[in-house]
């Protein structure tokens, strides 16, 4: 028929890269934002950790499983509230999967000493050793 195109004369096919970016930049975002909420998590706001003037300076491990107690003798696991019911369930998954994990633990500066060391024997029974505790200072707080 004279007038009418076929399919495929004088056409070109164009791919849009505009919905594509779109998407790369929302999943860049999404990848961001819980990257940042991870490191939220683990800390425990009203803790005020104690001064040392002996310690060894040593960066933060994010792969460790956090350990906090503050002044009223609360716990916290990787940042939230947690009892000790839930400390040594917690503990013994460690113990089976990952005895050598890094394990850190915060503490308030008036934390009562028998919490800490009800953490400690825990921490004892279960066999995990590589076990440190923060304390306060400039270029990591």
């Amino acid at each position: 028929m004279p007038g009418r195109k076929r399919y495929g004369e004088d056409e070109e096919v164009a791919l849009s890269m505009s919905p594509l970016i779109d998407a790369v930049f929302l999943l860049l975002i999404f990848f961001l934002v819980t990257t940042m909420l991870k490191r939220d998590l683990k800390e425990v706001e009203h803790i005020q950790l104690p001064i040392s003037r002996s310690s060894p300076e040593m960066p933060p491990d994010e792969t460790a499983l956090v350990i906090a107690v503050d002044a009223e003798g609360e716990f916290y696991l990787d940042g939230e509230a947690s009892s000790v019911s839930e400390l040594l369930d917690e503990l013994r998954v460690v113990e089976q999967n990952d005895p050598d994990r890094r394990i850190r633990i915060d503490t308030d500066e008036y934390t009562p000493f028998h919490r800490l060391a009800e953490v400690l024997d825990a921490l004892n029974f279960r066999n995990l050793r590589n076990v440190g505790v923060r304390t306060y200072h400039e270029k990591y707080n």
